[in-house]
């Protein structure tokens, strides 16, 4: 009489054979993500990590921009900038941030054609917090070596502070540009681009040292090789410290201006 009893095993095994080789095909057939080359660090206080309200649109993702979340890994970008900062506070504090219209005003100009960011900012912090060897330098410094292993580079630092050293008895704010230059050194050497760049922006508080604030910081387009500063004049807070979002977004296109121009001088 014939056997027909079936041995599940001899089925199974190659079945299984059959779904793993499928599966190691498809994952070899997919291209390898590529990382961006050109990133760009965010740092400062509660300016630079966005106070401002969040629109519908702000969450949309931005095609060819990058973020490097809290696990060091890159994810499109959209918002909330700061959400990943590794310094930061509560997460509800962290709204809109200049670097979502920068990206869509640099990518929409062709001027490169991937961007990554490294947002890493605080708000309330001092000149004092950030200067080499500070635990936010070191915070910034570790995060940025974690997204440049793959051939990329800190193509330029973007500086917002400056609110909480207004009050500073420092005429002309000599020693705080000290400070600020000994960052941009340091972060160059760091970071193995002596070339990169460099961006603050102005604040906008209406009180008579912020007008010695914005001549200290014009100093950077023409003391330090690569810099550059962003003015203010046309934006509006509201609250008299914080920009709101439409300010936000005209410094982001400012920074974006800015980039392009000493970016174009240095390709």
């Amino acid at each position: 009489m014939l056997n027909l009893t079936i041995n599940f095993k001899d089925i199974i095994s190659p079945l299984f054979y059959l779904i793993t080789m499928v599966l190691c095909f498809s994952i070899k057939a997919q291209p390898k993500f590529k990382p961006p080359e050109e990133i760009i660090l965010l740092i400062g206080q509660s300016n630079m990590a966005g106070r401002a309200n969040l629109m519908d649109k702000d969450y949309e993702i931005i095609r060819d921009a990058f973020l490097l979340d809290s696990m060091n890994q890159w994810v499109p970008l959209k918002s909330r900038l700061n959400i990943h900062s590794s310094i930061r506070k509560k997460a509800s504090m962290q709204r809109f941030n200049l670097g979502y219209s920068f990206a869509q005003e640099i990518l929409t100009n062709n001027d490169i054609k991937t961007v990554g960011m490294i947002v890493n900012a605080r708000g309330g912090t001092k000149i004092d917090q950030w200067v080499p060897g500070s635990h936010y330098f070191k915070e910034a410094i570790r995060r940025c070596q974690f997204a440049i292993e793959d051939q990329g580079k800190i193509t330029a630092t973007f500086w917002l502070q400056g609110s909480g050293n207004l009050g500073d008895k420092d005429p002309g704010f000599s020693i705080y540009f000290e400070k600020l230059k000994s960052i941009i050194l340091n972060l160059r050497k760091e970071l193995s681009n002596d070339q990169m760049i460099f961006i603050a922006s102005e604040l906008n508080k209406k009180r008579p040292e912020n007008e010695d604030f914005k001549k200290m910081l014009d100093r950077l387009n023409t003391e330090i090789p690569h810099g550059a500063s962003v003015k203010s004049a046309g934006t509006s807070t509201y609250d008299g410290t914080h920009y709101d979002r439409r300010s936000l977004e005209v410094l982001g296109k400012r920074f974006a201006s800015k980039f392009r121009e000493l970016y174009k001088n240095q390709n």
